[in-house]
C-alpha cells in the first residue's frame, strides 16, 4: 500500500523525501486534518479539494484508501508533512462487508468477475476457523490493482494496459479477523491489521481458503495508528470550514500528532547546536535524561520540543562512548533566533 502522497504548491505529486532541514519558505497552515473519506474518491481527490481553498500551502495525505473505502483519512498541511514519516500509523482497524462465491479482476465489487461459484450453508463452525487462520503474521502480494510502485509507476497502470505486473510478497501481520454478520451471500467482518495489509488480499484468500472465492463488498477505515473515526470529519464539514476561513480549527497540532513519542525539552544554550542538525548530547536536554534510561532508547525516535513547542524529530544513538539524539526531521524554526538571544545577553 502507497503510505503517502504529497502535492506541492502547484499540484504535482511528489514521492518521499531523504530526511532534511527546513527550507526558507513563508510560514503558512500546519497540522493534521483528518478527513472522513467519501466513496467513490480517490485519497489524492480528498487532498486535491482540500487544496482548492489553500493552492500555496504543501499538502499529503497518510496511508492510501481505495475509492470504495470509506472512513479515516489523515490529511497533512504545511509542515505536517515533514512528520508522516514518523507518525503513529502502523495498526489499521476496518469494518467491512464481502461477497461469496464472487472473483473479480480487482478483489472488489468494482472489477470485472472472472470466477463464480455456488456458495454452500457454511455454519458458523466452518466459517469462524477459517477467519482465525488468517490471523497471525501473514505473506501477502499486493493485487494487479494497487498503488504499490513498480519502475516508478503504480501496477494498477501496467494492469489497466492489459500488462499486469505480480509484486513481490511481503510480510504483514493480522491481528484479529472475525465474523460480525451473515446475510444470505453477504458477511460482515471486522478486522486489525499491521499497515501496508491489503484488505482485498485478505478477503481473497478467506475466500479461497473456504473454496468458493469471494470479493469485497465494502470497507471502512475505523483507525489508522493514532487517528480515530471519532476524530474524523466529513469532506462537505471540510469544505464548510474551508469557505469560512476556520480549517485551523479542525487541524491536530505537531505535539497531537506527535503524542506516541517521548518528548525531551531541549536546553537554550543548546539550540543552535539542535537548529544546526549536530548530535545531541544527554546533556544538552532539560530535564537532563538518566544514563541508564538514555541507552535504554536506543534506535528510538524521540519528539524534540524547545522554548515549549516542538521542533522535530530525532532518533536516539549510539556512539564509540555514549548515547546522543540525532536529529531527523526540523519544522520552520524561523521564529527562533538563538543568535540574538546570545547578543542580547552580552549587551547585558
Amino acid at each position: 500500500m502507497q503510505d503517502r502522497t504529497i502535492l506541492d504548491q502547484k499540484g504535482a505529486g511528489r514521492g518521499p523525501r531523504r530526511p532534511d532541514f527546513p527550507e526558507p519558505r513563508a510560514a503558512s497552515l500546519s497540522g493534521v486534518l483528518i478527513v472522513d473519506k467519501p466513496a467513490g474518491m480517490t485519497s489524492l481527490d480528498v487532498v486535491r479539494r482540500v487544496k482548492k481553498r489553500h493552492g500555496t500551502v504543501r499538502m499529503g495525505h497518510a496511508g492510501t484508501l481505495d475509492p470504495l473505502a470509506t472512513g479515516v483519512l489523515p490529511v497533512c498541511m504545511g509542515e505536517a508533512t515533514k512528520l508522516i514519516d514518523h507518525m503513529d500509523l502502523e495498526w489499521k482497524h476496518y469494518r467491512g462487508g464481502l461477497r461469496l462465491g464472487l472473483e473479480t479482476d480487482t478483489l472488489d465489487i468494482t472489477g470485472k468477475v472472472v470466477r463464480r461459484e455456488r456458495v454452500p450453508d457454511f455454519s458458523r463452525e466452518v466459517l469462524l476457523p477459517a477467519f482465525a487462520e488468517l490471523e497471525g503474521l501473514q505473506r501477502q502480494q499486493p493485487p494487479a490493482y494497487s498503488a504499490v510502485k513498480f519502475k516508478g509507476k503504480p501496477l494498477y497502470s501496467y494492469a489497466r494496459r492489459g500488462q499486469p505486473v505480480e509484486a513481490p510478497f511481503r510480510e504483514v501481520r493480522i491481528r484479529a479477523f472475525g465474523l460480525q454478520e451473515r446475510r444470505g451471500e453477504f458477511l460482515g467482518f471486522d478486522l486489525l491489521c499491521s499497515r501496508g495489509t491489503y484488505v482485498r488480499s485478505v478477503v481473497q484468500s478467506l475466500g479461497r481458503r473456504l473454496g468458493c472465492g469471494a470479493c469485497l463488498v465494502s470497507l471502512r477505515r475505523m483507525r489508522s495508528g493514532r487517528f480515530l473515526i471519532e476524530e474524523a470529519h466529513p469532506l462537505a464539514e471540510v469544505e464548510n470550514y474551508l469557505e469560512s476561513g476556520k480549517i485551523e480549527e479542525l487541524l491536530l497540532s505537531p505535539e497531537e500528532v506527535l503524542s506516541h513519542l517521548e518528548v525531551l525539552g531541549i536546553q537554550k544554550e543548546s539550540e543552535a547546536k539542535a537548529l544546526n542538525g549536530n548530535p545531541l548530547a544527554r546533556e544538552d536536554f532539560f530535564p537532563v535524561p538518566s544514563a541508564e534510561g538514555f541507552s535504554r532508547r536506543e534506535g528510538e525516535k524521540v519528539c524534540l520540543r524547545m522554548r515549549s513547542k516542538v521542533i522535530g524529530v530525532g532518533e536516539v544513538r549510539r556512539g564509540e562512548e555514549c548515547c546522543y539524539v540525532q536529529p531527523l526531521r526540523l519544522l520552520d524554526t524561523r521564529w527562533i533566533c538563538p543568535e540574538a538571544d546570545e547578543n542580547e545577553s552580552q549587551e547585558e
